[in-house]
């Protein structure tokens, strides 16, 4: 079960990569205003990977196993 749960993880956090580069992209080649550019992408950047980073922190600071066992779903 803990496997399942990491597998739907991982494909969640692949969205939000493909997500994160999608943005990127998009910020850097549909800019309107060119001098904030730089300014915009440096914000988006440092807080987006600092909210991932602590997302798989926080996932991996669950105790699955514990949860999972006193789960009323325990397999």
């Amino acid at each position: 079960m803990i496997y399942i749960i990491l597998s739907l993880y991982a494909v969640i956090l692949l969205g939000f990569v493909l997500t994160y580069f999608f943005v990127i992209y998009h910020l850097i080649k549909y800019s309107i205003n060119k001098s904030l550019n730089a300014i915009m992408l440096a914000v988006f950047i440092i807080i987006s990977t600092l909210l991932i980073f602590s997302n798989v922190l926080l996932f991996f600071s669950v105790d699955w196993k514990e949860l999972l066992e006193n789960s009323p779903l325990s397999f």
